[in-house]
């Protein structure tokens, strides 16, 4: 997934935006305070504590047996994540998962975490509008409740605020790296905010304020990455926190340039809709 070409210090100053706080709130007001510590194609292994909000989709198909998406906890009950990776059939999530080669205590970063866990999809819902490259968005219910810890935690949505323009972003995800189809650890790689016009004229398609363009000469969202959260870290009632800004839904074959993004800040609305009708159902 991706090759990381910004020093450290300049990494931090530019990923960590300033929120002005007014009548905007949180989805989820315990959304996790950001872990940031000094292959999605050309990244980099994450912190293991760095991105409790990931989680594995899994779902059924007819080519493969089996598709895996990348997808974000919101709240305790309900996962974000791209339409197209929504099928028909039984679904489940495994949560807490950072290497996925180890089947008891992960300790592959000097710090134990538990084992992953799965549950199973109970509900899921897509935006009604998607059409393939629009409103590529979903949301998955898991059929219990998921208690909350450093290494379970959601990604926070801000609710009745544009988030403003974010010069970088970050995309993690255990899709296709240089050398494998798939990642065993956890990737995270540094994407640049491109004009949407950039990726109409690279990828031939219609954009609008429902996509985000980003990308990067060296790395990019890939295979598998689909439906992972894109993000950056901004200072919100006095913490840090990581604000997903996009869901990975599409790019060039070849993994590497621009891809494309769903906009989370347009779709809130959407959001909110769906987390009131199935609580209610």
């Amino acid at each position: 997934m991706v090759k990381i070409v910004f020093s450290v210090i300049g990494l931090l100053a530019c990923l960590f935006i300033r929120t002005k706080e007014g009548s905007a709130y949180l989805l989820d007001p315990d959304c996790a305070v950001s872990r940031i510590r000094g292959k999605i194609m050309g990244g980099r292994d994450t912190d293991i504590l760095s991105n409790p909000w990931m989680v594995l989709v899994i779902a059924p198909t007819l080519e493969t047996g089996v598709k895996f998406c990348g997808g974000s906890l919101i709240t305790y009950r309900f996962v974000l994540t791209a339409a197209h990776c929504i099928k028909d059939g039984p679904m489940k999530v495994r949560l807490g998962e950072y290497d996925n080669q180890y089947h008891m205590k992960d300790c592959s970063s000097g710090i134990c975490i538990p084992r992953y866990f799965i549950v199973d999809v109970d509900r899921k819902m897509t935006h009604k509008e998607y059409n393939g490259h629009k409103n590529d968005i979903g949301i998955l219910r898991m059929s219990e409740i998921i208690p909350y810890s450093d290494f379970v935690r959601p990604i926070c949505i801000l609710i009745d605020e544009e988030m403003g323009n974010v010069p970088l972003f970050s995309v993690t995800g255990w899709g296709g790296t240089r050398t494998s189809d798939s990642s065993k650890v956890l990737q995270v790689a540094t994407l640049e905010n491109f004009d949407r016009n950039q990726c109409a004229e690279s990828l031939q398609s219609e954009f609008d304020v429902g996509h985000i363009c980003a990308g990067s000469y060296t790395s990019d969202s890939c295979n598998g990455d689909s439906g992972g959260p894109l993000s950056a870290v901004r200072t919100y009632e006095g913490h840090n926190r990581t604000f997903q800004y996009g869901i990975v839904s599409f790019g060039l074959h070849s993994c590497g340039g621009l891809g494309v993004y769903t906009n989370v800040t347009h779709f809130t609305g959407f959001i909110l809709r769906v987390l009131e009708y199935l609580r209610n159902t």
